[in-house]
């Protein structure tokens, strides 16, 4: 039987789309945590945020015109690449919650995995300052250390983890410092769907 996984994608277009933009993305957020005390202007980070501006615009038409990029429709990796440019949404809630509501959907179809669902709609709670629910996001305190951006209800965090396909938090709490140690200070794009993300509601790059 042939899976959504195994898909050629519809739109080999849409999915170089998706992946390009992702990419572009993280290396202007790099760029942007690394000149935060010099860069002023359209550098460092005002060029990420009018390439995240940009990119949600462009999320938006494809949603608009073919619902979300899922796999079937874009391949798996333009899919991940999708909800990198979804998360990044957060200087538009009107538009992030949109592309909640269609990742949802996309969830129940199976054109995306629970654990993207998840991490998008912990995005959507971390940035109006309300407790996110399977702690997926997370910050920098002043001092520079990572942290959990606050979570409903810790005792039972690992259970709802768990039903959406995501790691323990200790085990992926331990993984991301590794990974944000090891370089760049941020994720790669596109990521697997079990990773986690440097919140930017109430982080310090």
């Amino acid at each position: 039987m042939t899976t959504p996984d195994q898909h050629q994608p519809q739109r080999p277009d849409l999915a170089q789309t998706l992946i390009q933009r992702a990419e572009a993305a993280s290396e202007n957020r790099r760029a942007a945590r690394s000149t935060a005390a010099t860069q002023q202007g359209p550098t460092g980070a005002g060029a990420a945020l009018l390439t995240d501006q940009a990119n949600t615009q462009v999320l938006e038409r494809i949603v608009a015109a073919h619902g979300w990029p899922g796999r079937s429709l874009v391949g798996e990796e333009a899919a991940r690449a999708a909800l990198t440019l979804a998360l990044n949404a957060d200087q538009d809630p009107r538009a992030q919650n949109g592309f909640l509501r269609a990742v949802h959907e996309a969830a129940r179809q199976r054109e995306v995995s629970a654990s993207q669902w998840a991490r998008l709609y912990d995005r959507c709670l971390a940035r109006d300052g309300n407790l996110q629910v399977y702690g997926t996001q997370h910050r920098r305190r002043p001092d520079g250390e990572l942290e959990l951006y606050p979570v409903q209800g810790r005792d039972q965090l690992d259970v709802r983890r768990a039903q959406v396909g995501l790691l323990p938090h200790a085990e992926q709490f331990r993984l991301l410092r590794e990974r944000l140690a090891g370089g760049s200070g941020s994720l790669p794009v596109p990521v697997p769907d079990h990773d986690e993300d440097l919140a930017l509601a109430g982080s310090n790059p």
